[in-house]
């Protein structure tokens, strides 16, 4: 006998939202304010132009799914690259080529770069994530844009056997914006670039990819996905996490693009023996994120009672995320 549940379909809202900023080189210090961030409790102040009035851009769903796919591959089989990503670019299509923006810690004089500030809120007890991606030329070029492009990096740090190791995605295009605009001479350029992903529940933290930046939080993992675990309650056991009933960790997981979302199954398949009655699920996932701490929760479901006079249950349980872009 075989019994299938769903235990969730959760739906991690990504969004993103930008603005371009041009003004002349005497009021370089009338746009950069101090603004205050927040890391949970922890505040933290960062040089940056107003965050308000962001316009909605394009989230490359494309580009998404496969940063989602190699962040998940670098968790759950321990491979991927072990050599540093730049945390972020920002591309610049002009009539002329591209111009690259790419990262540095501090936005200066006479230079172009892009840096990332994060922003980690609880609200409801689910999380979000923030990431400010700052790009600037206060350089004396002069260039017309028709197009903007975002890219990204994520680090993760896993350990396989005695060795541990920091994995990395590639540099990976995630959003982009038709906004155009004009940089003259005289003027420097500043571009605010939002991404957060929200509405994310404490035990799917974890399976969320944490992009490179300024405040070095990033995913630290085990290996095989033993930090998330499914529990199959028949009644005769310790149904809690870390309990003694029948159990399976995640071993892998299915990606596909649906519209504008992307979609990653975890299968969780577990024998489960004779004479079960009545089936619960509990799933439960903690991990822990370097300068945030641990993270961890739980959810469950109820399956129908299976047809009695089996010789053997086996119990096929999966876990959803829905990534939609917006």
């Amino acid at each position: 006998m075989v019994q299938k549940v769903m235990l969730r379909n959760e739906v991690i809202k990504v969004k993103g939202r930008v603005k371009v900023i041009t003004v002349n080189k005497e009021d370089f210090f009338k746009v950069l304010k101090l603004t205050k961030l927040r890391v949970l409790d922890k505040e933290y102040e960062v040089l940056m132009p107003p965050i308000d009035s962001l316009q909605k851009n394009t989230i490359d769903i494309n580009g998404l799914a496969t940063f989602v796919q190699q962040y998940l591959s670098n968790m759950f089989f321990q491979s991927g690259s072990t050599n540093a990503s730049t945390p972020a670019q920002m591309v610049l299509n002009t009539p002329g080529g591209n111009i690259n923006l790419s990262y540095t810690n501090n936005i200066n004089i006479n230079s172009q770069g892009v840096t990332v500030y994060l922003q980690v809120l609880n609200e409801n007890g689910n999380w979000t994530f923030q990431y400010y991606y700052v790009g600037f030329d206060t350089t004396n070029s002069s260039y017309t844009t028709s197009q903007l492009e975002l890219y990204v990096s994520s680090k993760l740090f896993g350990e396989s056997g005695v060795q541990n190791l920091i994995y990395y995605t590639d540099l990976i295009r995630i959003a982009y914006s038709s906004m155009s605009f004009t940089k003259t001479s005289d003027s420097y350029l500043f571009i605010v670039w939002l991404i957060e992903f929200q509405n994310i529940p404490p035990y799917l933290v974890g399976l969320t990819p944490i992009m490179q930046n300024n405040v070095n939080i990033y995913g630290i993992t085990v290996p095989d996905g033993s930090s998330f675990i499914a529990y199959f309650n028949n009644g005769n056991c310790n149904f809690t996490c870390g309990g003694n009933c029948a159990s399976a960790g995640l071993g892998g997981f299915i990606t596909y693009i649906n519209n504008n979302s992307i979609i990653v199954e975890f299968p969780i398949t577990s024998r489960l023996g004779a004479g079960v009655l009545n089936l619960q699920v509990l799933f439960c996932g903690s991990t822990y994120i370097y300068g945030v701490g641990s993270i961890s929760g739980s959810t469950s479901a109820t399956l129908t009672s299976p047809v009695s006079g089996a010789t053997f249950y086996v119990a096929i349980a999966t876990i959803t995320i829905t990534y939609q872009g917006s």
